[in-house]
């Protein structure tokens, strides 16, 4: 028997065995669904969201537009998958928030990312041009995907704050 060839064999069904217990069997018809059922999950975030804004409850508007993003990236994955021809989904998807937000940010403007920025506060508003002296900026990311929704206390100061403040006001 040829060692080489058995191990180089023994090699590749390792590599694959590796690879397949990363992935999961999906046939084409249920990852179409998934594609849909993901864009209607997302456009249903996004209609909260719109409530939220009416109401002036933007911090929870931030969470429900992060939600929308990250159905919309998982929307954007199963598309790939299926133009490739593949009956497989990554095992991530269902928990790697950095894969459905860095796939919908693959298509969506990276301007949306940024919640609000602000300069220096003494000076007018347009005094320098945008971004001259950022000072504060809040963006919505896998890190901050919940924040908007939490409260905090900051022991030092002994001040209770919002996870993100979506306004920009202190």
């Amino acid at each position: 028997m040829d060692c080489g060839r058995f191990n180089f064999q023994y090699k590749r069904i390792r590599e694959r065995a590796r690879e397949m217990s990363n992935e999961k069997k999906i046939s084409k018809i249920k990852i179409e669904e998934g594609i849909r059922i993901s864009l209607e999950k997302s456009t249903k975030h996004l209609d909260a969201a719109e409530v939220l804004i009416s109401n002036n409850l933007l911090d929870n508007a931030v969470a429900s537009i992060e939600f929308a993003i990250e159905e919309f990236g998982r929307a954007v994955y199963l598309r790939e998958r299926l133009q490739r021809g593949s009956e497989t989904i990554e095992r991530a998807l269902e928990t790697d928030h950095w894969l459905k937000y860095n796939k919908a940010f693959s298509l969506l403007l990276t301007d949306i990312k940024i919640i609000w920025e602000n300069t220096i506060s003494w000076f007018p508003e347009n005094y320098f041009p945008k971004g001259y002296w950022q000072i504060r900026k809040e963006t919505i990311s896998p890190f901050t995907r919940l924040n908007a929704i939490f409260t905090y206390i900051d022991e030092k100061a002994q001040t209770w704050h919002n996870g993100i403040n979506a306004d920009g006001k202190n």
